[in-house]
């Protein structure tokens, strides 16, 4: 296929690239850090400082090929999180991982690259997407805006797969005595107190957008998360058992991520006036232990 950006528009320290046939990306190079992108569901699929280890994790089975979602990254979940509220036949967390998405902009600059995008329309609403690369940090922000005369209903996920080292031997800070809704079990409760290490399968909706810190001694090194525009975050693992039913992920594949999503889900979903726009951002930093 002919590549959607023109390579003369791209600075330097980015390449248009193919990921698979009909998908493709742009990769980005940069003294302190290296970076790939997706423009097939608008999705950063990796980013590993210089010398370091990944901050995402991608599987090694993700099923590059249009209609399906990849595995990994950070796959955008809009405008609905989870299943459709009204129809069990639209696809599961929307259609923004499914679309192609626009190159507005690419610009370097001295804190990194900036890129723009333009992505779906789903009915009313139109989704656009801005990411920060930076040395040891990178951010996202999904706006949406809504162009209809009535309100429209919003909810949604940066459904970010950060990379660990063994998500056994994991410390997550930031989300003690937070309510919040165990998907698994239907039931609500309370987030324990203290330093949390995933004990099993996990799929929360935490009534919380608190600072998150997660602490990975395997790599020696800590992942500080925050957001705004939410008041929610996903935290999920398939461990063993769900992973084993994933036909994109390897057996052991469950070891190697966590899932800390800043979120509008559950509670926390929103309606959107007419002409009104909302901003969901994540930022991820990246320091030593």
């Amino acid at each position: 296929m002919t590549h959607p950006v023109h390579p003369d528009l791209l600075p330097a320290g980015v390449r248009a690239i193919e990921l698979a046939p009909g998908m493709p990306g742009l990769a980005f190079s940069h003294p302190d850090f290296s970076a790939v992108f997706s423009l097939y569901g608008g999705q950063l699929l990796d980013f590993i400082p210089a010398g370091g280890q990944p901050l995402l994790y991608l599987s090694p089975q993700a099923q590059l090929q249009p209609g399906k979602a990849i595995r990994g990254g950070i796959p955008l979940c809009w405008p609905w999180f989870g299943p459709h509220p009204g129809d069990s036949s639209r696809p599961q967390h929307g259609v923004a991982r499914t679309a192609l998405w626009t190159v507005n902009a690419v610009v370097r600059s001295d804190d990194g690259f900036h890129l723009s995008l333009n992505g779906p329309r789903e009915g009313e609403l139109q989704a656009s997407l801005t990411l920060l690369l930076a040395p040891q940090q990178l951010s996202l922000t999904l706006t949406t805006r809504n162009l209809g005369k009535t309100p429209q209903p919003l909810s949604q996920a940066l459904h970010s797969y950060v990379a660990v080292s063994d998500i056994r031997q994991l410390r997550l800070q930031g989300l003690a005595q937070a309510p919040y809704h165990d998907k698994l079990d239907g039931r609500f409760k309370t987030w324990p107190d203290g330093d949390w290490t995933p004990p099993a399968a996990t799929d929360a909706v935490v009534a919380s957008a608190a600072p998150l810190q997660l602490d990975d001694a395997g790599w020696q090194r800590r992942l500080q998360l925050s957001s705004s525009g939410s008041a929610s975050t996903v935290v999920w693992t398939p461990w063993q058992q769900g992973a084993a039913k994933l036909a994109d992920l390897p057996a052991d594949g469950w070891q190697h991520f966590l899932c800390l999503e800043a979120a509008n889900a559950g509670a926390d979903a929103r309606v959107l006036a007419a002409g009104e726009a909302h901003s969901l951002t994540q930022q991820l930093r990246v320091a030593a232990l």
